[in-house]
């Protein structure tokens, strides 16, 4: 379920509930984009609020995802709403602050209490991965900082950059766990804040055919690592 809210400077208020919200997602942090509501709820009152608010103040609004209660859980902002409709749909079009493709998927699986053993990333597609790491990200807080840890990754459990990062995360941090999600994320979390304070050796398995997967992408990671006093063990 998802809801409506317009941006007033205040705790978002729902003005009405949406069944369904289609291309909310985006490969942009920030992109102009057509989101269609499936199934607003009460859809006079979101019309009035659009264009009422477009006569006082700007028209922002939030787009919300909401748990089994209606609290809100997670929100997508977009800024110079305009709207059109279309029967039981309505069109919201402007500039949204989009998440990636897939983290929609991974909090609604979080919500129906599906992610509950390591590697449900590998029924992500490829193009999804991100969102899962996304959403990781978002979930991620770790109590303890640990140091001089040892971890191992297997290169046949990956087939891409970012199944690599899902499999590091999940290695260091257990179900849905997050350690970057690209190279420059790799280099934060291995300066601390993410759970981690050191880490002394990485045995990374069947490292071969990660080498000709990741190409020179590989090469790059085990030199983030070293950088960090890491020991790399290739095997």
């Amino acid at each position: 379920m998802f809801g409506f809210a317009l941006d007033t400077g205040n705790d978002p208020e729902i003005i009405t509930l949406i069944d369904q919200v289609k291309n909310i997602e985006g490969s942009n942090p920030i992109a102009y984009k057509k989101i269609r509501l499936v199934n607003v709820h009460n859809i006079s009152n979101l019309i009035s609020a659009i264009e009422n608010a477009s006569k006082i103040y700007q028209n922002n609004g939030f787009i919300c995802k909401l748990d089994p209660q209606n609290n809100i859980i997670s929100s997508t902002f977009i800024t110079s709403i305009k709207i059109s409709k279309s029967k039981k749909n309505i069109i919201l079009t402007g500039f949204a602050w989009t998440s990636p493709k897939g983290y929609q998927k991974a909090l609604d699986m979080k919500l129906n209490n599906e992610i509950n053993e390591k590697n449900i990333w590998k029924s992500f597609r490829k193009d999804e991965l991100q969102g899962w790491l996304v959403y990781a990200l978002h979930s991620q807080n770790p109590e303890i900082n640990r140091q001089n840890i040892n971890i191992q990754i297997d290169g046949n459990e990956f087939h891409s950059l970012d199944g690599f990062f899902c499999t590091l995360g999940e290695e260091i941090h257990g179900i849905l766990g997050y350690f970057g999600r690209n190279l420059y994320a790799l280099y934060d979390c291995l300066h601390g804040d993410f759970g981690v304070e050191s880490i002394s050796e990485l045995n990374w398995i069947n490292h071969k055919r990660s080498k000709t997967i990741l190409k020179t992408k590989f090469t790059q990671i085990v030199e983030i690592f070293e950088d960090h006093n890491v020991k790399v063990l290739l095997n």
